[in-house]
């Protein structure tokens, strides 16, 4: 199950991973307090998942509201005590190009995701970094015009992340 805002909802994770039986829970324009406040509606849907991929607060972050990790913990905690089977894996937030947004803010509100997803025992992805060249400058060829938005180079980059991750993971539970 893949969770979170437009950068989740506007790629096709279903054809990326056919292996998998994959559900795709984001919906454009979302911010994280919204995110938490639609769980109910998805654990009511949602049975059960090998894998629930979370990823929000760009758009809060793009409105500069920068104070997201409330709502993460909000999150995290209901979703591992409605999925105890799943494996929950939260994916840092990425870099944007906009001038008004200095990305070491988004640096730090990662590097206090990790410490929050070891505290709640859930796995932590590093995409960030995958999009950042020069230090945190975010990689233009990886988003789209806005700064924002992924472009299919982007989207290439991180679902390749994704499958490394479920293929060390089948790895190393053999």
């Amino acid at each position: 199950m893949f969770i979170g805002d437009s950068l989740t909802e506007y790629y096709d994770w279903e054809e990326r991973f056919i292996e998998y039986e994959v559900l795709n829970l984001g919906i454009s324009g979302e911010r994280a307090e919204e995110l938490l406040e639609r769980l109910p509606h998805v654990i009511s849907r949602v049975s059960n998942a090998d894998y629930i991929f979370i990823m929000t607060g760009i758009n809060n972050i793009a409105m500069e509201d920068f104070d997201i990790l409330n709502a993460y913990r909000g999150i995290i905690g209901i979703m591992k005590k409605s999925f105890q089977a799943s494996t929950i894996v939260v994916q840092s937030v990425l870099p944007v190009a906009l001038y008004w947004i200095d990305n070491g803010l988004i640096k730090g509100i990662n590097s206090s995701l990790k410490d929050i997803s070891g505290a709640y025992k859930v796995e932590y992805l590093d995409i960030y970094s995958l999009f950042t060249v020069q230090g945190d400058k975010a990689n233009r060829l990886l988003l789209l015009e806005d700064g924002v938005h992924i472009s299919d180079k982007g989207y290439e980059v991180w679902s390749s992340a994704i499958e490394r991750y479920l293929r060390d993971k089948a790895i190393s539970s053999q």
